[in-house]
């Protein structure tokens, strides 16, 4: 059975990484960790101290238990709590994906970005570059927003490795929910307007070619979707990650591929994707490279839709 990590801490936005998880969960069979790190090490030092580690972890797992608490719906055996000895929490996340082979971790937005923005905060920072597995971020009160069914599951497409096992991770989920999948590609405002290319008279011819390439590939990948997935493609012109944000406000979750550099089966956000994550406006799931089943993994074992 396929496991989702949710990391908590005591702030709102840890609600809106549950209320994303529970609605994901609600269609699986999914074990569901509900992880809370405390500021402690336990490497031996002379700072060593059993009994304020113990009162930090009787925090931790205060925090863990009561969040556990929204995921209603869920049945209680698939969920558990954890409690992580780490200063940083982003690299006890890190460890804890690892341990349980995770196929998802869950953090809120950042208390500092815009009501229902993605923006992430240092733990969602730092996952986005390293994590074993896919990262999810709820935009910033998402746990507000009335749980309406998810009929519209977005997937950036450009064409490589990355963007393929995002498609195949965004397929899998929108078979889940019954939703539709729109798969969206840009074509580039940069790579007909350089200045070189402004002054010739092949411009338009250039642009219009550009976008009939990008729509071909939108049609060969949604041509070979699995049996079962409602499909459509569109594409747009212009910058991609400032196209793919404003086109996230019409969906209800957005994938994307982490970029194609980096250690293999880790989530590296950078250009498009690390901009993305910034400014989408409906919860994001980034894929890393290497890892095609992820999404189809942590729904093998769909029950029904919601």
């Amino acid at each position: 059975m396929s496991t989702i990590v949710i990391g908590v801490d005591a702030s709102s936005r840890s609600k809106d990484a549950i209320a994303l998880g529970r609605r994901l969960a609600s269609v699986s069979k999914v074990r569901v960790v509900v992880a809370s790190a405390f500021p402690y090490s336990d490497v031996p030092s002379r700072a060593s101290n059993s009994t304020y580690r113990a009162a930090l972890r009787d925090d931790a797992l205060d925090v863990a238990r009561s969040m556990s608490e929204g995921l209603e719906g869920i049945a209680p055996e698939r969920i558990h709590t954890r409690v992580l000895a780490q200063p940083s929490p982003a690299h006890g996340l890190h460890d804890l994906a690892h341990a349980e082979r995770a196929a998802l971790i869950i953090v809120g937005s950042s208390h500092t970005g815009h009501l229902g923005r993605v923006v992430p905060g240092s733990t969602g920072e730092r996952l986005l570059h390293g994590t074993p597995c896919a990262v999810a971020v709820a935009p910033l009160g998402y746990a507000e927003i009335p749980s309406t069914p998810i009929r519209t599951v977005g997937v950036a497409y450009n064409g490589s490795v990355e963007a393929r096992a995002a498609v195949a991770s965004a397929a899998a989920l929108a078979r889940a929910f019954d939703a539709e999948l729109e798969i969206v590609g840009v074509a580039a405002a940069d790579t007909y307007a350089s200045p070189a290319m402004m002054g010739g008279p092949s411009v338009v011819d250039l642009r219009e070619d550009i976008e009939r390439r990008v729509q071909d590939s939108l049609d060969a990948v949604a041509a070979g979707l699995p049996e079962g997935t409602r499909g459509t493609t569109l594409r747009l012109s212009g910058d991609p990650a400032e196209e793919l944000a404003r086109r996230s406000a019409e969906l209800d979750l957005l994938f994307v591929g982490s970029r194609g550099y980096g250690p293999l089966h880790s989530v590296l956000a950078g250009g498009v994707s690390g901009r993305l994550m910034r400014t989408a406006q409906c919860p994001t799931i980034i894929v890393p490279r290497g890892i095609e089943i992820s999404a189809d993994a942590l729904l093998a074992e769909a029950t029904s839709s919601v």
